[in-house]
């Protein structure tokens, strides 16, 4: 009698063994060299079953008369085609906000479902990893870059985005555009945000000394008290603030006189009769009158208008003249000479409002715009505090500070703030203006030229880092928030571990035209490259599926119905 055996396996095998499309490929390629024999012989070499060998021969060998499919069955292939599925996944579905029927879409347009499946059965798992993935880079990659970080002071910039049924915090550090805070919160007031920025900074040697938001209370209170730093107005919600209740009421008479204007202007067309007809004293007395009204509409029409590009030029010479060096000369400005510029300003705009005879709204919204100029002086004032006291501390003669002041920490600053001009030209010009003011501060013979190499890189640096510090703007937030309203609006929601993955894209992959990660510029030193790490470890394309035959459609006799 045959002795009974267990069912039970000495070593259960939790993951059923799948050989890789690659050792596939690199079978049939073996396989079909000019030295290989027979197929059982091939098998015993390569330690593959017969069976297997010869299932994988007559499914997946490729026809040699498509070259294409030869190149594709290929081992070199392999890792061509699964970097084309990761580079769609990661571009498309996850920084495009486009969904996983348009990759597949794009997969079978290249033709490409032959080689691998596009079900959303098939992607939907892929692109599951390629999300959990993102975020174990982030986990594992982050320690040692924030471990090897210098320590640094920044300005960070916080909003609150609403997409889903609960808020999302996002914090952005402007300068390499990193962001350090990206998550759903219940509450959105000064201590659940300072809880999610110290979560965000954990374990990096890190100083947040100024913050740039839209002055709400949370965000100012999170400033003052929870990081004991300065606040500094975005610039674009204070003019928005001091524009937008002066525009419809200039606007109005526009729209009324060009109404008149188009009504005076067809009655003069109806009495100015033929030349050759004659027309009676009263006919030309009615005339002139049409005539001189529309001379006069289109008088007050002019008016009109200029009284609303006064004021929209005068919203517009605030953000050029908000600037703590001079625009044209680049020389510094103190936060009194910025004050007396900057009310200037509002000077013309009562005027506009009194000529324009406007109501109560205007008139309040221009008067609250001078305690809103008075905060942004006081922005001023602490940009030189503190970049002054950095350039004492690296005990430098007096001339040296001078150059360093007027020269070098100017030529920074217009190097940054010259991509933000309205115009090419303007852009043009300030960029000139800052390689000019840097030659100056480095040329020979100059205050600067006696230092050692090491101090001329370490002014450099305190110099940049110094011009860095004055932000106006949250723009770099607003554009995030878009982003993630594009990628809601996609995917009709986004999962808190899809924002994860996001932000991960953001900070790691996304690349600026000179070829550097958000993560590269914040922690000042070159990261694993992101795509690579995710090839590595991603499982293998699933196989499209045998395509089976249609049944033949059933067909009825003339005359008979189906039932």
């Amino acid at each position: 009698m045959t002795p009974s055996h267990s069912t039970q396996a000495k070593t259960p095998r939790t993951v059923p063994f799948r050989w890789s499309r690659a050792d596939v490929a690199n079978a049939l390629d073996h396989f079909t060299s000019a030295d290989a024999s027979s197929q059982r012989h091939c098998a015993e070499q390569l330690g593959i079953p017969h069976a297997t060998l010869n299932y994988w021969t007559r499914h997946y060998s490729p026809d040699q008369d498509d070259p294409v499919d030869s190149f594709f069955r290929s081992p070199c292939a392999e890792a061509v085609l699964r970097r084309i599925v990761l580079a769609a996944l990661t571009s498309f579905h996850l920084h495009g906000a486009c969904g996983i029927r348009l990759v597949a879409a794009f997969l079978e347009q290249a033709q490409l479902d032959r080689f691998g499946a596009t079900s959303r059965g098939a992607l939907h798992p892929f692109a599951a990893t390629v999300a959990t993935e993102l975020v174990a880079f982030r986990d594992c990659e982050q320690p040692t870059l924030a471990q090897q970080m210098k320590p640094r002071t920044i300005t960070l910039v916080p909003d609150e985005h609403f997409h889903s049924g609960q808020p999302c915090l996002v914090a952005i550090e402007p300068v390499s555009n990193f962001v350090l805070v990206e998550c759903y919160k219940q509450q959105r007031d000064a201590d659940t945000w300072k809880e999610a920025v110290k979560e965000g900074m954990a374990g990096m040697p890190v100083e947040v000394v100024q913050m740039t938001s839209d002055e709400a209370r949370a965000l100012i209170c999170l400033a003052e008290k929870g990081f004991d730093a300065a606040h500094s107005p975005d610039l674009f919600h204070g003019q928005r603030h001091l524009l937008q209740p002066l525009l419809l009421p200039l606007t109005r008479p526009i729209q009324q006189a060009e109404k008149e204007l188009e009504k005076a202007s067809k009655l003069v067309e109806k009495l100015d009769g033929p030349a050759e007809q004659a027309q009676t004293t009263q006919q030309l007395n009615a005339l002139i009158d049409a005539v001189r009204q529309q001379v006069g509409v289109e008088q007050r029409l002019e008016q009109a208008k200029a009284r609303q590009e006064k004021a929209v030029q005068e919203v517009r010479a605030v953000a050029d003249d908000y600037h703590p060096f001079d625009r044209q000369t680049g020389q510094p400005l103190s936060a009194e000479e910025v004050g007396k510029r900057l009310n200037r300003h509002i000077d013309e705009m009562e005027k506009v409002v009194e000529q324009a005879k406007l109501g109560d709204k205007p008139r309040q919204a221009v008067a609250r715009a001078r305690p809103w100029l008075a905060t942004l002086m006081g922005c001023v004032a602490w940009f030189w505090s503190v970049a002054t006291a950095r350039v004492e501390e690296m005990d430098l003669d007096e001339e040296q500070e001078r150059v360093v002041k007027e020269k070098l920490l100017a030529g920074h600053y217009w190097t940054m703030a010259a991509g933000r001009a309205r115009t090419v030209q303007e852009r043009k010009r300030l960029k000139e203006l800052a390689e000019r003011l840097k030659r100056e501060a480095w040329q020979e013979g100059g205050a600067l030229s006696r230092l050692s190499e090491q101090e001329k890189k370490r002014v450099a640096e305190v110099a940049q880092q110094g011009a860095e510090l004055f932000q106006r703007s949250s723009s770099c937030v607003e554009g995030r928030n878009g982003r993630l309203s594009l990628q809601h609006h996609g995917h009709s929601r986004v999962s808190e571990q899809r924002l994860k993955a996001l932000t991960v894209l953001h900070n790691y992959l996304v690349k600026r035209a000179d070829g550097t990660t958000a993560a590269e510029r914040f922690y000042g030193q070159k990261h694993k490259d992101l795509f690579s790490w995710l090839l590595e470890r991603m499982p293998d394309l699933p196989r499209p599926a045998q395509k089976r035959p249609k049944p033949p459609a059933e067909t009825f006799p003339v005359g008979c119905g189906s039932v």
